[in-house]
């Protein structure tokens, strides 16, 4: 599932949340700091689940 990144613009708070995109279009998220439902999406960045254990994901590319 995606990640997305919230901003409260109640109390400043930027907060992340994993969610499905039918989650994301169904209803505002109250933020976990002031309870506000004025929240609005911002920009996320790509995350992986990677470990650093050489898995795949993870580790050094071996790019100088």
């Amino acid at each position: 599932m995606p990640l997305f990144e919230f901003h409260c613009r109640a109390c400043g708070s930027v907060f992340e949340e994993i969610l499905t995109l039918a989650e994301l279009d169904s209803a505002r998220l109250a933020c976990p700091r002031c309870g506000s439902k004025a929240t609005e999406r911002g920009l996320s960045t790509f995350a992986t689940g990677g470990g650093g254990d050489g898995g795949c994901g993870g580790g050094s590319s071996g790019f100088s």
